[in-house]
């Protein structure tokens, strides 16, 4: 191979050169992207024009929504919000971000995800599992159409919602502008946050900002309930303490635990415990030092009655599990074909 081809390769694996960090001027928009300007956003889509501008016009509002949760003074730079039609694309642009759906970089101050398939709880892909001929016919017509409707709902329960996976790093985005600072929030709360705006649904009775936030995250709920039958959660006193690298350990029960918790804490009964999120942050963002914001919010509560709370709140909860009941109903039959 020439050395010319192989830098003609090398050049097609990394995707179009044209596609760079940061905003684009209309004279350097790479051939079948869009791109559309919104207040806070300057978004560049690779799914389509239609999904762009639903997705531009959702970040928007969201930023209306982390900013009535965090409010602040600070004239924002423009935030990218860079949209792949699929993950190879994504994967191209960058190879490092590996299992991720969507991400935030705070070196480039880009938001980047690509088209999942699902947006807005409407899915335009076929479902993930699918039986093979050999097998179908083992089963009655009735069977069958079972069986279909449980792989289109676990396909519907288990793959992301594009929409809500930019709100979970939307949500990085604004805090490190809300921050101006460096230092990393504990991954259990910035990503639980992140999660719980993972789950913000328009609303026009909501008034404000017109999005509801609060609604269960089936797939953490799912994730944390089977987690504390298998014993595998860690109590809230270690979780406060995690770093990164300890979240990331297991990252499936973690971002789980991260979730319920923020989910308990703002939506609880008392008055003190729906207060601390909001004071730990407002701490942290003039100490820097999240050991000391800690410490000094979580002073005097009952960490162990804390965990004894979020436990009956999560084992209370009732959630729809499609694998789980495809599992009681054919798992065995399904197995052995």
């Amino acid at each position: 191979m020439s050395a010319l081809a192989a830098l003609l390769l090398v050049a097609l694996a990394a995707g179009d050169p044209k596609v760079v960090p940061g905003t684009w001027n209309k004279r350097d928009i790479p051939a079948g992207w869009t791109v559309i300007e919104t207040e806070h956003y300057h978004v560049q889509c690779q799914a389509g024009k239609e999904k762009g501008e639903r997705l531009a016009e959702h970040l928007e509002a969201m930023w209306k929504v982390y900013s009535d949760f965090m409010p602040t003074r600070r004239k924002p730079e423009t935030f990218v919000l860079k949209i792949f039609r699929d993950r190879a694309e994504f994967l191209l642009y960058d190879p490092s971000v590996k299992t991720a759906a969507a991400y935030y970089n705070p070196g480039t101050k880009e938001l980047v995800g690509y088209d999942l398939g699902l947006i807005f709880g409407t899915r335009d892909t076929p479902p993930v599992l699918a039986l093979t001929d050999h097998v179908a016919a083992r089963f009655t017509e009735a069977e069958r159409q079972r069986i279909s409707e449980l792989f289109e709902a676990i396909t519907d329960a288990y793959i992301l919602d594009t929409a809500g996976a930019l709100s979970h790093e939307g949500w990085h985005q604004y805090f490190h502008m809300y921050t101006v600072s460096v230092v990393p929030m504990p991954s259990w709360l910035d990503e639980g946050i992140g999660d719980y705006f993972y789950m913000a649904r328009r609303d026009e009775q909501a008034g404000g900002h017109g999005y509801r936030l609060g609604d269960l995250n089936d797939y953490r709920l799912r994730t944390i309930q089977r987690a504390l039958v298998d014993g595998t959660t860690v109590d809230f006193k270690t979780l406060l303490s995690f770093a990164q690298e300890d979240y990331y350990k297991n990252p499936s029960v973690y971002y789980a635990q991260g979730w319920s918790m923020v989910q308990f804490l703002l939506h609880n009964d008392s008055a003190e415990y729906r207060e601390l999120i909001p004071r730990l942050i407002k701490d942290f963002k003039g100490s820097k030092n999240f050991v000391k914001s800690t410490e000094k919010v979580f002073k005097g509560v009952d960490l162990e009655q804390l965990d004894r709370e979020w436990i009956g709140w999560i084992t209370s909860q009732d959630v729809d599990d499609p694998l789980r009941d495809l599992a009681v109903e054919f798992g065995a039959r399904l197995e052995a074909e």
